[in-house]
This record gives structure tokens, sequence and C-alpha cells, in this order.
């Protein structure tokens, strides 16, 4: 007999995935190799399960390379080493950069054979560390590189050469608009970049907290399913890095999805079992009425709050013209508005429909990070006629995920009618 977790292969492929990965970074483990570099860089030194040996800034790696120093790939290393790796060495690193870079500076970062630091992420980036480094020294390399990130004939061949040359741009403050096109990209490795991108401060802007989690699962898939070649260690860190990121987040960030309130909502009925109405037989009786909208709200609240740790109550939405609107919850993890109702007569149904009909387009416009609207609604006329028409007609609206109604329990007496003893 098979348990759960041997009937989902998914953890073991994923670990597995991530043993490659780790192996492909290893390959470039050396002092001052650039893709190792990089890929340290990408993870922030973290989330292997190896010792780090990329640090260049020692007195070997220095004189091993004292003929190139003045080179774009060993200034690049150089930013990295100054970076990641302070040591007693770094006084002559920043020489050799304040010495190497002017020379760098007046070459032509746009050659006709494609071959320059502009057009290779590890350089690009070590290079934006690098003039960081040396900023107090040499101030107009700054100046001068974000010239040369911001030149029209910057044309990156690959949208993971975008991504790179952004990151250059936000480390040394020159940050430009990037809004990319998410559902135009398919290598997971590309998206991995985008979400390394996204999950640092003011690096790039995604459409709303839906699309991150799409990106999350597109790009999981893919690690899984093997749908790209991880040939670089730069790659595979960012792959690493994006996978590492997804399993360690919050179960709101991975687990929870709409589908959860809709579920947790239908398990109104069998909950209310336990909801206290006592006969008059008892000597002291306990009861709960639920006589209005705000009662079911707050049944409501405790069921979703025990989940969803940023659920709203009242949440206030922007004025639209001469209208302010105000839903009974939100989950902004979610993107999603709960809308509660209070159905004390069959012919409050059709009245609903048209509430939340006209109401809709206010709650979802401009809005954000409230993208969709589910919609609770409590009958206390039992007229379960109705709800199969009201459930049909919002749910054919655009935007709404899911309506659920509910009935009163049997023990709970009929609205202004007092329950009489058993």
């Amino acid at each position: 007999m098979t348990t759960p977790a041997q009937d989902n292969p998914a953890p073991q492929l994923l670990a597995t995935q991530i043993t490659r990965l780790e192996q492909l970074i290893l390959s470039a483990n050396l002092p001052g190799n650039l893709d190792g570099l990089l890929a340290y860089h990408i993870l922030g030194g973290r989330h292997t399960s190896f010792a780090w040996n990329v640090d260049p800034m020692t007195p070997q790696w220095l004189r091993d390379n004292d003929d190139r120093l003045s080179d774009a790939p060993a200034l690049a290393v150089l930013g990295y080493g100054l970076t990641e790796f302070p040591s007693t060495t770094s006084l002559l690193g920043r020489r050799h950069l304040a010495e190497g870079l002017p020379g760098l500076m007046r070459k032509d970062p746009f050659q006709a054979d494609g071959v320059t630091f502009v057009n290779d992420p590890r350089q690009v980036v070590g290079l934006a560390l690098a003039v960081n480094a040396v900023h107090e020294t040499l101030p107009q390399a700054k100046a001068w590189l974000t010239e040369v990130l911001h030149d029209p004939r910057l044309r990156p061949a690959t949208p993971l050469l975008t991504i790179f040359q952004q990151h250059a741009r936000h480390l040394i403050g020159a940050t430009s608009a990037f809004r990319p096109d998410i559902g135009s990209i398919n290598d997971p490795v590309e998206l991995a970049g985008i979400h390394w991108l996204a999950t640092a401060p003011a690096s790039v802007e995604l459409p709303g907290t839906e699309a991150l989690h799409g990106l999350r699962t597109r790009l999981l898939s893919g690690l899984l399913l093997e749908l790209t070649e991880v040939s670089s260690a730069p790659r595979a860190a960012l792959m690493l890095a994006a996978a590492t990121h997804i399993v360690s987040a919050s179960a709101h960030d991975l687990v929870l999805s709409r589908s959860h309130v809709g579920v947790l909502l239908r398990r109104f009925e069998d909950a209310m079992r336990q909801w206290r109405y006592d006969p008059d037989t008892l000597h002291d009786p306990i009861r709960w009425p639920i006589k209005s909208e705000r009662e079911v709200q707050n049944i409501v609240w405790l069921i979703l709050r025990t989940v969803f740790e940023d659920l709203v109550d009242e949440e206030t939405l922007r004025k639209l013209g001469h209208s302010t609107y105000r839903a009974d919850f939100g989950i902004p993890s979610l993107g999603l508005l709960i809308e509660v109702k209070y159905a004390r007569k069959a012919a409050d149904f059709k009245a609903f429909e048209k509430e939340i009909m006209q109401d809709l387009f206010g709650y979802l416009t401009d809005n954000e990070p409230y993208r969709k609207l589910a919609v609770f609604i409590y009958d206390e006329s039992c007229s379960v006629q109705e709800h199969g028409t009201t459930r049909n007609a919002l749910l054919s609206l655009p935007d709404i995920t899911d309506v659920v109604i509910v009935s009163r329990p049997s023990h709970l007496p009929v609205l202004g009618r007092r329950k009489s003893a058993p």
C-alpha cells in the first residue's frame, strides 16, 4: 500500500533537480571564476549544500592575474570580489580597479562583432559592482556605465541578457522601467530570472500578485519537467534561487489559492452543527441567533481568518465617480474580495443578483491588488429552489470566482418564531 508521499513523486523529483543544479554550480566553484561569481551573487552565497570557493580576493589570485587586471573580465571579477568578499586585499583591489577602469571607459562598448562586456551577463553585473566599489575615487565610472546601459545601441539578444542588464542598472541606481511580457516567455530559466528580479526591491514591476503566482507555477513546472537546458552555473543559480524561494515560501504564497476560499465556505453548513441554540429545558440555555448579515460576517471571519492571515474586514475601496465601495472582506495575497449577503426571503435572491452585477465593476476597477470576487449567501428562508438560478447567474459574470449559498440550520428557529422545547 502506497502512502500519499509515495503517490506524489514531485518532492523527490524536485530534490533530484536541485541536486543536479548544485552540481552544475559546483563545477564553476573556483576562485575568480566568472560563472561561479555570478552564481554566488544570484544566490547571495546561500542555498547550496557545498562550501563556496569563488573568492578572488587573495594575494595568490591577484598575482596570477596581474597581467590582465585592465581587461573587462578581470575588472568584473574584482567588482564581485570587493563587494562579496572584502578582505585585507581590498585596498589593493580598489587600486587595480581605479587604474584599469579608465582604459575600459575609453573603449567602444558596442563593437561590431558583439564581443563586449555589455553582452556578457557575468561581466556587466561584475562591472556594475566594480564602479560602485570605486565610486569615491572614480565617480565618473558610474556615470559612464549609466550612459552605456541607457544607450539606444544596447540591443540585448535574449530576454535573459535583458534581465541582467536591468539588474546592473539597479545596482548603480540607474533603473529604468522594466515590465516584461511574462506570457510571451517560455524558457523557465528566463522566467526564473524575472522571478529573481521581482523578489528584489525596486528591480522589476509585475502586474499584481496573481502574475507572481502564475510565474512561480510555470517555472516550477518547467524545472520538474526539464523544459529547458540548464547549461551554465548562472542559469542553474537562477533556477535554484527560484526553487528554494518557492519551496520556502509561506503557506499563503505556495499552497493556498482562491479555490481554497470556496472549499472552506462550503463547510459552513457542516460546521453549523455545533452552533449553540439550547432548548428551554436547560437551566441556563445559551443561544446564538443569526438575525442579520452582521452575524454571518462574524462566522465567515472565524472560518477564513484561521487560514488566511491577511484577511481584511470592511475593505474600503477607491471611490469611483460619486460612489464609494466597501467590500465585506478582502484577501490581498489572493487578490480576492468576498461579498456576504443575508437572504430573509426568496425574493432577496433576485435583488442580490442585481446588486452584485452593479457593484462588480466598482469593486474591481483600479483597486489593486483585487482582481476577483467571491460571493457568500446565507439563506435564512431556506429557499433552496432559488439557489441554482442565482449561483449560475453570478458565475456567468466575469471575475466572479465562486458563489457559495448555504441554508439556515434546522436547529435554529425561523426568524421571529420561538423554537419549542423537544
